[in-house]
């Protein structure tokens, strides 16, 4: 079990087909992803859902987006995008949408996606994934709420890049505030254990798991 009592995660086939299938991949992770999130709270100071912006590496950003081009312009727009985007936000609510949040063993729950799209870009021919998580009930923050973004089964490398990666959105109280915790690095011996993992196995051993939500990126929002 992973945190929170969310259930252990198989990587199945329909997150392979909303990710392209990538197989050029040879051990785990197979997707890297630099991630961006905003927690935004409503008008009543409570959180009311995490907008996530993931900026996928440049060679899967390359692979996902052939055929998608519609006139051959060069550009990919967010309308020749959207049928992906769709696919994309649709299948992964299977893994959670790898976003966890709660105070101590109490699960915060989220609600379907809304304003999802993709952008491409050209220059760094690297995708970003934007979409945002409501909350199914807005929370009040008293005590600690914390926030975890990461792929218990390590199949996606998630990411945090720059100090701010993890925010208040505009709006939040001024007496809150949010304390960001990247993920630990992978030590070698894990890494080469990893390895050995079949390309097409999609679940980690159990005994992984312990490793595994130490690569949790976390946020920790407080209110006083």
């Amino acid at each position: 079990m992973t945190r929170y009592g969310v259930s252990c995660l198989v990587f199945s086939a329909a997150f392979l087909t909303a990710l392209a299938s990538v197989q050029f991949a040879e051990a785990h992770p197979h997707v890297w992803v630099d991630t961006r999130a905003e927690v935004v709270f409503d008008e009543q100071d409570r959180v009311s859902a995490v907008r996530h912006a993931w900026t996928f590496d440049d060679a899967f950003s390359v692979y996902v987006i052939q055929g998608l081009d519609e006139n051959e312009d060069g550009i990919y727009t967010r309308e020749e995008l959207s049928s992906l985007a769709q696919v994309n936000v649709e299948s992964l609510a299977e893994f959670e949408f790898f976003t966890f949040m709660g105070v101590e063993e109490a699960e915060v729950d989220f609600d379907g996606p809304i304003d999802y799209w993709l952008d491409y870009d050209a220059d760094r021919t690297r995708l970003t994934l934007n979409f945002t998580l409501p909350l199914k009930q807005p929370a009040l923050v008293i005590g600690d709420l914390i926030l975890e973004i990461y792929d218990p089964e390590a199949f996606v490398a998630f990411s945090v890049t720059e100090a701010d990666s993890i925010k208040l959105a505009a709006g939040a109280p001024g007496n809150c505030s949010v304390e960001v915790k990247p993920a630990e690095e992978m030590d070698d011996a894990f890494a080469a254990a990893l390895a050995e993992l079949p390309v097409d196995q999609r679940q980690v051993p159990d005994e992984f798991f312990s490793v595994t939500s130490k690569l949790s990126n976390s946020a920790v929002i407080r209110c006083r």
